[in-house]
């Protein structure tokens, strides 16, 4: 009898429903960690970034020209900065650089139309050190191989930059906005960043010629279409 009880238990811990519950059970285990950890993920990365906020420093960096064309793209700007063009020029010298005739060569084609030297940038990480004004504009000063601020000035402020591809990567390419409000930031000049301990920036608000943060309004066209 107790074989026979035995038995029919084997058989019933083994049985496919028995095995579909486990295996469910398992599954929702597993999403449910999948989720908690996702969580913590997003917690501290909230953590970071009101950390970043609150204790970075204020920096307002000059907007460089782009094409108009593409300026605009609805709910959001496209953006390059002078001091990328101020990291350039200070690497100018510890590249080599290749003539029109000699690229045109490689290329096989001309480039009559250029006059100017083209230059082979390898990629590399560093800081740019700005001087910081009274309006909190950063102004280049020369570039540096860490963020140490053990001889910089108190009004000196050392920002991590990339280099990729031959081009420069500094900070956000991009400033999203509210769809409709894209009238009020073309009076745009500065980017306002928070730049922590590390050197990273981070892009909070667009500031216009008068170093005033630009509050989106939905433009008067936007309005009528309403």
């Amino acid at each position: 009898m107790k074989n026979k009880i035995l038995t029919k238990r084997l058989i019933d811990d083994t049985s496919p429903s028995t095995h579909w519950l486990k295996k469910r059970a398992v599954t929702i285990t597993v999403a449910l960690l999948g989720l908690a950890l996702i969580l913590v993920v997003m917690t501290m990365n909230i953590i970071k970034y009101e950390t970043h906020l609150s204790n970075g420093k204020t920096v307002l960096l000059a907007l460089a020209p782009v094409d108009p064309r593409g300026f605009m793209q609805g709910d959001y700007m496209a953006l390059s900065y002078a001091l990328e063009r101020d990291i350039f020029d200070a690497m100018r010298p510890k590249h080599p650089h290749s003539t029109q005739d000699e690229l045109g060569s490689e290329l096989d084609i001309e480039l009559e139309e250029f006059d100017t030297d083209f230059r082979i940038y390898e990629p590399s990480d560093g800081y740019v050190i700005v001087k910081i004004d009274g309006n909190n504009v950063g102004h280049f000063v020369r570039l540096a191989d860490s963020n140490s601020r053990e001889n910089l000035t108190k009004s000196e402020l050392p920002i991590y930059y990339r280099l990729r591809n031959g081009s420069v990567q500094l900070a956000a390419n991009a400033f999203f906005f509210q769809e409709g409000h894209a009238e009020a930031f073309e009076a745009a000049e500065y980017g306002l960043f928070r730049v922590n301990d590390k050197g990273e920036p981070l892009l909070t608000e667009m500031v216009d010629g008068d170093f005033t943060v630009i509050v989106g309004d939905i433009s008067q066209e936007d309005k009528a279409s309403q």
